[in-house]
């Protein structure tokens, strides 16, 4: 008689380790956040304890949406249905009237947007902020990136720790600068640095007037 074979038991992978990075653009917005202030912080990536913790020191409120594990999930509104993005987006980020955001943590989320979700992403976010909000970005300069986004955690005011959370790759948009001033309407460029890592950081301020010209901060 023949044997059945026997179901194998594959363990799961373990995740990378974390790995340490300094981060120009962290040290360049904490620089700018006067001590005896309280700043209201919108962090767009998961939550993680370290960033709770540093964001303590200056936060009077704190909001944390793990925008992208919400968007990919969401599937019963889309613009498919013939439901525009802004409606979609004031369901999954529905701040109340009078909210105002004086510090925005992106991480690498915006690599993982196509154009439109990312133009209707700032455009509704430019609603909750205030002239002078900070938006700290990770734009990706390599082909291919994880099919989703790091966990990101703060270890101090100039250094970082970055943990894939997957080894399947996907199609990086590589968005180039030009690009970023036209989907982010009402921001402008404060500082960007390019990184060894494949990464160029970016710090954003919010000037709804506009601003014809690149702003660099030393």
């Amino acid at each position: 008689s023949s044997r059945k074979p026997q179901p194998t038991h594959q363990k799961p992978k373990k995740l990378p380790k974390p790995e340490s990075q300094r981060s120009l653009a962290l040290r360049t917005l904490t620089q700018r956040l006067r001590s005896e202030k309280q700043y209201n912080v919108l962090d767009l990536g998961c939550s993680v304890r370290q960033n709770i913790e540093f964001c303590s020191n200056f936060c009077r409120k704190l909001y944390i949406e793990d925008f992208y594990c919400t968007l990919s999930s969401f599937d019963f509104l889309s613009p498919e249905d013939g439901v525009p993005l802004e409606t979609v987006y004031q369901y999954l980020l529905p701040f109340k009237p009078g909210t105002h955001f004086d510090v925005i943590l992106a991480w690498d989320l915006l690599n993982y947007l196509e154009e439109l979700e990312f133009q209707e992403l700032m455009s509704h976010l430019g609603r909750f902020c205030r002239r002078d909000t900070l938006l700290l970005a990770f734009i990706s300069t390599r082909k291919s990136i994880p099919e989703r986004p790091a966990r990101y955690a703060i270890v101090d005011h100039e250094t970082i720790t970055s943990q894939r959370l997957s080894d399947i790759l996907r199609p990086c948009p590589q968005y180039q600068e030009p690009q970023l001033i036209k989907l982010m309407q009402g921001y402008v460029v404060l500082n960007s640095y390019l990184l060894r890592n494949g990464f160029k950081e970016y710090l954003f301020t919010f000037s709804p007037a506009g601003h014809p010209k690149r702003r660099f901060l030393r």
